[in-house]
């Protein structure tokens, strides 16, 4: 028997695991001629993206939901030394560890915050990066009200202010207004983005920035800009200018990069530790190794690779998933091309921005870009939960989400 791996219960490996069935399903090949497997180090698909609201346990989906109605075998432990030579996979489990040999690997292991070595960061910052993360500050939020009135109590510093450290500023705002409700003083919220370079929302470009700028104002979120945190302490934040901001909540959103497991192959990288795929999605160099999302550098054009995000992530798993059936049965894949490239920004309260293309146009704004925004957190981004195959199959085929109202 022949045997798939896919190693990562994100977005990339749960679509590579459905699209791979799919793909061995119309092809008539029995699942005792070849398994799809799907490595992960817990029994969740985690809604990642949505990690900066509150609530953070009803963003979970088991992935048994997803995987048991194709057929995928799902393996939890903890992915280690991965031997492209022995093509083998070893997984930490809780009772030992598993060799799992594989023909082919799709390596969907994703992407992960990037905390410097600065004072006080690993005790005492919060972040969204994971569900237990998201989890932790949803708990110290609402448990602020029981904690000493002291300066800061109702204060969040955000650190990094790109397109998710100004989602968790925008939702701060409403969470801690919730909390500080309960003893009459909401009055003493204070939302703070802490951004290194000259403006918040560096990627955002000329056209649009200035509309995010403008609903941070509306909002009342300050912002510091060409400024860098020296240290985090349990009471606050101290600046590199010497300045300090008193708050109970300090949440780092400065910048990820690819899992630390793409150490493992033996290809060269680029500066956020992607590695370079062919129009396949197959690693360059490792025939038998193919990867998708945040680990994946891959070209959508001519002129754009991927970012990190699921609006990528998505399709390139379903292509991978399809194109790693076709190479182990030597049949011809697809390319992965992804021409269209839009982005929706969460405000909060004040709505939503909606941009088309790599140069970000604004397309809609406020209440309507809001509600484009909701039907991708709450719908598009969301596997069929029908507990169906067919439905599954069918979506793993649709490339391009469809992020319309």
């Amino acid at each position: 028997m022949k045997r798939i791996v896919i190693i990562g219960g994100g977005f990339a490996g749960v679509w590579s695991a459905i699209s791979a069935a799919r793909q061995l399903h119309e092809r008539q090949i029995e699942r005792t001629e070849v398994e799809v497997v799907l490595v992960n180090r817990d029994p969740y698909f985690g809604v990642r993206p949505r990690f900066y609201e509150q609530n953070p346990q009803n963003l979970r989906i088991p992935l048994s939901q997803v995987l048991d109605p194709v057929g995928v075998r799902f393996i939890e432990g903890e992915a280690g030394k991965i031997d492209t030579n022995e093509q083998s996979v070893s997984v930490r489990q809780k009772d030992g560890q598993l060799d799992l040999a594989y023909d082919r690997l799709v390596f969907a292991a994703g992407s992960q915050l990037v905390l410097p070595d600065l004072a006080g960061l690993h005790e005492y910052a919060f972040s969204t990066d994971t569900y237990q993360e998201a989890l932790k500050l949803d708990d110290h939020i609402n448990g602020l009200i029981d904690s000493d009135h002291v300066e800061g109590k109702y204060t969040a510093v955000v650190v990094g202010a790109g397109f998710t450290g100004i989602e968790i500023a925008s939702e701060m705002t409403d969470r801690l207004k919730k909390v500080a409700k309960q003893e009459n003083k909401e009055s003493e919220v204070k939302v703070i983005l802490v951004q290194r370079t000259s403006a918040v929302a560096p990627d955002m470009g000329e056209h649009s920035r200035p509309i995010v700028e403008q609903a941070l104002r509306d909002m009342n979120i300050e912002t510091y800009v060409n400024e860098t945190v020296s240290s985090i302490d349990s009471e606050g934040v101290t600046l590199q200018s010497g300045g300090r901001i008193p708050a109970l909540t300090a949440i780092w959103s400065a910048g990820v990069k690819a899992s630390p497991l793409a150490e493992h192959f033996p290809v060269e990288k680029d500066e956020l530790g992607r590695m370079p795929v062919d129009e396949n999605l197959r690693v360059i160099g490792l025939p038998s190794v193919f990867t998708a999302g945040d680990t994946a550098l891959a070209m959508t054009d001519e002129d754009h690779a991927a970012l990190m995000t699921c609006q990528h992530a998505m399709p390139q798993g379903k292509i991978a998933g399809h194109n790693v059936v076709c190479d182990l049965l030597g049949i011809e894949g697809i390319p992965y091309k992804q021409e269209q490239y839009v982005t929706c920004l969460d405000l909060g309260p004040w709505g939503a921005l909606f941009t088309n293309g790599w140069d970000r146009i604004p397309q809609y704004q406020g209440e309507e870009a809001k509600k484009i925004k909701m039907n991708i957190n709450q719908a598009v981004i969301y596997p069929p939960l029908t507990g169906k195959r067919e439905d599954l199959f069918e979506a793993s085929t649709q490339i391009i989400p469809d992020t319309s109202i």
